[in-house]
């Protein structure tokens, strides 16, 4: 009895697939765009967006999506979606992952980022409907922005305190924002810290932008009077910056004898 309920259940189930093969148009999934989300540095969150487009006159549910990332060729993670929603009618519909990169991925890949400044990734899957597993597929690259010192330039100069703005270059070679959740960045002279300081929510617009970056530091930590000042107003620096998608270091000797009041 059991044995025949089986054989019947399962011509049941290849009968309905077979007539839903038959009378349902298979949608169509298309890619749509890219986006990073948050970014930080035990973690990067990938968002590709997927159009699925019904051209059924009847809505489809989607039951779940399925996915792959894969880095430099590497499988790095896979997972499956909860039910998303309705296809409309004749209709369509935006699907967006969210793929995160986790600090144990990003360790291994960490070496290769900074040497390549570059990184390939396959993502593919299947969106699942009525029994349909309706397949997509986008291979591209991210690149990791060129940084370039543009600029350091003294606004304001005493004994007590001196301000500077570095004036910093990004040169973003993808098609979409990066965003940046903090740059961090400091300045020493001899081994001794000045400044620290960090941006928060920060963006990297497409194509080339510019970050200032606004620091002050005390000539007096490094010289004990202005008469020793006088005697040797070089002010050697070395910057840091420092952040999830890029570090850059710089160091430059400032003149304080015409600054200085």
């Amino acid at each position: 009895m059991f044995k025949k309920l089986m054989i019947v259940t399962t011509v049941t189930m290849l009968t309905a697939c077979s007539v839903i093969k038959d009378y349902v148009k298979q949608p169509d999934v298309n890619y749509k765009s890219f986006a990073i989300g948050e970014v930080s540095m035990d973690r990067i969150e990938l968002n590709p967006t997927f159009n699925i487009v019904n051209g059924n006159a009847f809505s489809l549910p989607i039951n779940s999506v399925t996915y792959e990332l894969s880095l430099n060729d590497e499988k790095m993670l896979a997972g499956e979606t909860d039910a998303i929603g309705t296809l409309p009618a004749n209709g369509n519909k935006d699907v967006s992952l969210s793929l995160a990169l986790t600090q144990e991925t990003l360790t291994s890949l960490q070496q290769l980022l900074f040497k390549e400044r570059k990184l390939d990734y396959q993502i593919k899957g299947n969106v699942n409907s009525l029994g349909l597993a309706i397949p997509f597929e986008r291979s591209s690259t991210i690149y990791i922005p060129e940084v370039s010192i543009a600029d350091l330039k003294v606004v304001n100069a005493s004994f007590s305190q001196l301000d500077i703005i570095l004036s910093v270059d990004v040169d973003n070679q993808n098609d979409f924002s990066l965003p940046l959740d903090d740059v961090n960045y400091s300045v020493s002279s001899k081994g001794s810290e000045l400044f620290k300081g960090a941006l928060n929510s920060q963006k990297i617009t497409e194509g080339k932008s510019n970050l200032q970056l606004p620091l002050t530091i005390k000539p007096s930590d490094m010289f004990s009077n202005v008469f020793a000042l006088l005697l040797s107003p070089e002010l050697p620096l070395h910057f840091e910056i420092t952040s999830p998608l890029f570090t850059k270091s710089y160091d430059q000797t400032i003149n304080l004898s015409s600054f200085i009041r």
